[in-house]
């Protein structure tokens, strides 16, 4: 499957010809005018298997998930987020802008909603990764891939501490599962103690196609605070 790229190439300009002897230099005009339209096309340079190493992925496997998008609550239906999904360097990364539009993961006396953003691609070992940060002093690297028909990215383990005064280990695991309908089903669990620990959902969101217009556009964009 050919990838369709969200990007879009530079529009080759040129803003004279170049006038010698009185003569004006049509020719050589035309030539700048197509090289550098061939030069700046857009470019796809990730697609199909992966091949530095022996992988099962393929650069499709997260083709379902660039857009810009109105994200709400799964089971409530209320408004959560907006997201925004671009394909960058020629096919190779997604990057992810997201905006929080309630205060659910807000920073107790902080003015500012949960804002993030995270780079997504396959990595040197054939291994899908994230690496996630935002505006809370989160920074994960999660790595993973399609199973089945989910894909699923882990952070490492890491040990924080408890009340009692021990520590615990914990990672996280999130999850992202297209619909029929074009939805998204994305979700997050913490996990502790081991493989086989107990594990604890703290997100479970459904992303929907963004409509220009709608609330998630009225909203994208947070306000500035003094």
């Amino acid at each position: 499957m050919k990838r369709k790229l969200l990007t879009t190439g530079k529009t080759a300009t040129w803003a004279r010809s170049v006038i010698t002897g009185g003569l004006v230099s049509v020719a050589g005009a035309l030539a700048t005018a197509q090289g550098a339209s061939s030069a700046e096309a857009p470019y796809d340079a990730c697609t199909g298997e992966y091949t530095f190493v022996k992988s099962a992925a393929t650069y499709e496997d997260f083709d379902f998930w660039p857009g810009e998008w109105q994200v709400i609550a799964t089971e409530s239906g209320e408004l959560r987020g907006y997201d925004k999904i671009k394909v960058i360097h020629d096919g190779c990364v997604l990057f992810q802008e997201w905006h929080q539009m309630d205060d659910l993961f807000a920073l107790n006396g902080s003015p500012n909603r949960l804002r993030g953003t995270s780079l997504t691609s396959i990595d040197a070992t054939g291994h899908w990764r994230q690496l996630w940060t935002d505006n809370s002093g989160s920074n994960l690297l999660l790595t993973g891939g399609l199973e089945g028909d989910t894909m699923i990215l882990r952070s490492e383990w890491i040990e924080v501490p408890t009340q009692a005064g021990g520590t615990v280990k914990v990672r996280n695991l999130w999850y992202w599962q297209p619909q029929e309908d074009g939805s998204i089903h994305n979700w997050g669990e913490q996990q502790r103690d081991s493989e086989e620990g107990p594990r604890t959902k703290y997100f479970d969101i459904t992303y929907r196609r963004a409509v220009i217009g709608g609330p998630a556009f009225g909203l994208r964009t947070p306000p500035v605070t003094e």
